[in-house]
């Protein structure tokens, strides 16, 4: 007997079910990502090692996973803030130059006493990338440009502008790649012991608190979840949209520009040219995983952040090419949005009733 499926939209979509969604689609996505590695030579016995073993249970592999995560976690969390208002900020790359080369500008020009210029840094890096995502809601707002097309060449001109000082006035004389010099000790984040882990993790766990506290208990989360749910109807409630729209923007592109100065103050030590390069879709992919909930991207982002280093050490040992570490990231993200229909349908199996026979009148016969 035929059967057919129904979707019915949810109208109530309890916690328990949001959660076991997407752990299933991220269960689902590793077992896809292991298939595909098994496919390019890769003992099956050995992908726990990798994954596992070495991400989490070696210091190594663990000081690498934490490193990474931070700066990860920064700028996936300035993506996850502009989509709570339906805010496409593609432009974390920009928000982060622009926030590191604000932090350098303070060390190249000696600004202020030396036991304040970390602090100074860490505000220089802040405003700079909130007046960068500033300026794309501002043209979004009063001129109505699209966020994805602004942000986006936004990145090109911070990153232009970055490459035109490290070649120019801000250049090391003393090295043959263009970077800055190095900042002095009292400059750099300290870090843990032996380990490249600096104390940014504090900063990235401070700016997580403080953004679950933002999203769920403030005032001004309540009005951006209604501003997200539809912009016309909050205008003509009274809610100042535009408002919100620029606080949160400048918001998202301090945040950014806080994973800058993680960078340079925490790994580089000085500014490079590759302080900002492969963040739009690490972040995307990081706060659509995490829901958009600033806890979700702290554990996506070291869930990412571990496949990065699985992935390096698959590359040294196994000669893997350098998209391995995309396309396992791409199976995540598309295993998750696809057992998102869970979320927001009711699936059911109806069996389909065969029709009644009609009785068609023969000629001559009345029907």
């Amino acid at each position: 007997m035929p059967y057919r499926l129904v979707l019915s939209p949810r109208l109530a979509v309890p916690r328990w079910l949001t959660a076991a969604t997407l752990i299933g689609g991220i269960v689902f996505g590793l077992f896809c990502c292991a298939i595909f590695l098994i496919a390019f030579g890769v003992p099956a016995s050995d992908l726990g090692n990798e994954f596992v073993l070495y991400v989490f249970g070696n210091s190594a592999g663990l000081d690498q996973t934490l490193t990474r995560a931070i700066s990860l976690t920064l700028v996936s969390m300035s993506v996850a803030l502009c989509l709570r208002i339906r805010f496409w900020n593609i432009g974390v790359e920009g928000q982060l130059w622009m926030g590191a080369l604000a932090a350098t500008a303070v060390s190249i020009y000696q600004i202020g006493p030396w036991f304040l210029r970390m602090p100074l840094m860490i505000v220089a890096a802040m405003v700079g990338g909130a007046l960068w995502c500033g300026l794309a809601a501002v043209a979004k707002v009063r001129l109505r440009a699209d966020e994805v097309i602004t942000t986006l060449l936004l990145n090109y001109v911070a990153y232009l502008l970055a490459q035109d000082l490290l070649y120019g006035h801000w250049r090391n004389q003393a090295d043959q790649f263009p970077t800055t010099p190095i900042f002095p000790k009292f400059e750099q984040l300290p870090n843990f012991g032996g380990w490249h882990l600096h104390y940014g993790v504090f900063i990235a766990l401070v700016v997580v608190v403080f953004c679950w506290w933002l999203c769920r208990y403030s005032r001004f989360g309540l009005l951006s979840k209604a501003v997200a749910e539809n912009r016309t109807a909050s205008r003509a409630l009274g809610i100042p949209v535009a408002r919100i729209t620029l606080t949160t923007a400048c918001l998202a592109g301090a945040v950014s520009g806080l994973a800058g100065f993680s960078i340079i103050s925490g790994e580089e030590h000085k500014l490079t040219q590759f302080v900002g390069n492969d963040f739009i879709f690490p972040s995307i992919a990081i706060a659509y995983l995490g829901r958009a909930n600033p806890i979700g991207v702290l554990i996506a982002a070291l869930a990412v952040a571990g496949l990065y280093t699985a992935g390096d050490s698959l590359k040294a040992f196994y000669q893997l090419p350098d998209t391995v570490v995309v396309t396992m990231e791409a199976f995540l993200l598309m295993t998750v949005a696809a057992f998102d229909v869970f979320v927001r349908y009711r699936i059911s199996i109806l069996r389909q009733r065969p029709k009644a026979p009609v009785a068609v009148p023969v000629e001559g016969q009345k029907a």
